[in-house]
């Protein structure tokens, strides 16, 4: 095993099936991508193993940083074994995929650290299981340490009871890969007891690493004329306050709660008020149908996806974020907005009471309660002096707890205590 230094840098293989923008722009894919890029920045080399594109196109240097001065490279495998037949990641597709492909990249893994080619193997997800099973029969693999971030772990939060039984692969796949671990990461502060109580992991093995945003790229993203733009698409001008929400129209989100909620306060509310709800979903002609029955739809925007660019410029243009969800990871959407200044209202679930303090930058509500979301909506709007104070502080927040620099260096960090 090399001796880290700057002459002789860790050296990770890092096991994961997407990664930003190649796979996409969900929040693993741009965990991936950007904690890839910032221990490179760090010094730290290594193999990104991601899944290949169904056109067999690898990323550019622009796209992918870290691979620019030849620190790290790409390793990019077959996953998709279903297509045509099923959808690659339905939850029949993953059940066939997802194993042969962690397989695949646990013998990969496995044999360059066999070759010495390694210092510490990180996993992402799912990724976790097939390395775990074989590092669990070779005492070999058990010398250079094994770490694994599990995520949101939403197979083991869906209130719905068949997605519960058709999780259950998932769910056993999860527990045994972050059993085997030296490591497993919980993203939050909050949420550390959730992977002994889901996982089985040792406590003693659970460590704290947040999941981050990047500063510079979100602000970036802004641009005055499409700010200008989504001004006049949306109504914004004179619409105040502008309120946000962010995410897939699917029940888990509880958009129906907020809805129920605002349709109690339109006679608190000012006349001008308007709710945006950016993203798209199978709830999207309920969520409709609900706001047309409560009364409260000329004030309501369906807005449908955006692109970054967009998204980041409409946070500008809003006063208050709203993230009523029933059950959540670590939430990048209220990382997203905090670093656009802006207060927040949210639900204390998964690791959103890391991020929004009650009184400091925002309110957090109980999840599924419309009596309590009026509540803290109500104390919002009652305080809207002190708004831009709140923004400063979810900026202080991130920048000193959830930007990447600082979780880039706790995560080198925990690489050089399993080295030690």
């Amino acid at each position: 095993m090399n001796t880290p230094s700057p002459a002789n840098p860790i050296r990770v293989a890092m096991l994961a099936r997407v990664v930003y923008p190649l796979h996409g722009f969900g929040g693993i894919e741009r965990h991936v991508g950007h904690l890839v890029t910032h221990l490179a920045r760090l010094g730290v080399v290594g193999t990104l193993y991601v899944q290949s594109t169904p056109d067999g196109r690898r990323p550019s240097i622009a796209e992918l940083p870290a691979l620019a001065d030849g620190r790290w490279s790409l390793s990019m495998l077959r996953y998709d074994y279903t297509s045509p037949l099923l959808p690659p990641n339905g939850i029949l597709g993953r059940q066939i995929n997802y194993p042969w492909y962690s397989w695949q990249l646990g013998a990969l893994a496995a044999a360059a650290v066999r070759r010495g080619d390694v210092d510490v193997v990180h996993s992402q997800g799912l990724c976790a299981s097939g390395y775990g099973y074989i590092r669990r029969h070779d005492p070999l693999l058990r010398r250079v340490p094994f770490v694994a971030n599990p995520h949101g772990m939403e197979e083991f939060r869906t209130p719905d009871w068949r997605k519960w039984l058709a999780y259950a692969p998932f769910r056993a796949l999860y527990a045994y890969g972050h059993r085997a671990a030296d490591r497993a990461i919980a993203t939050d502060a909050c949420t550390r007891d959730d992977l002994p109580r889901y996982l089985g992991v040792d406590p003693a093995r659970v460590a704290v690493v947040p999941s981050a945003i990047d500063v510079d790229e979100c602000l970036g993203l802004v641009c005055e004329d499409l700010r200008a733009t989504l001004r006049a698409r949306l109504g914004l001008t004179e619409s105040r306050p502008a309120l946000l929400s962010v995410g897939r129209l699917e029940r888990n989100k509880g958009f129906h709660i907020l809805i129920a909620a605002l349709a109690q306060l339109r006679n608190e509310l000012p006349p001008g008020w308007r709710w945006l709800l950016v993203g798209n979903g199978k709830e999207r002609a309920a969520l409709e149908s609900q706001a047309r029955a409560v009364g409260i739809a000329d004030h309501v925007t369906f807005v449908g996806t955006l692109d970054d660019a967009e998204l980041h410029s409409l946070y500008e243009e809003v006063d208050l974020v709203i993230h009523p969800t029933l059950y959540e990871g670590s939430s990048l959407v209220t990382l997203e907005a905090m670093i656009h200044r802006k207060p927040i209202v949210a639900s204390a679930a998964g690791g959103i009471p890391d991020k929004v303090f009650s009184g400091r930058n925002g309110y957090l509500v109980r999840p599924g309660s419309v009596e309590d979301l009026v509540e803290k909506l109500r104390a919002a709007l009652a305080h809207r002096a002190r708004w831009p104070a709140w923004g400063d502080e979810s900026v202080r927040i991130v920048t000193t707890t959830f930007a990447w620099p600082v979780v880039a260096r706790q995560t080198v960090d925990l690489y050089r205590e399993l080295l030690g």
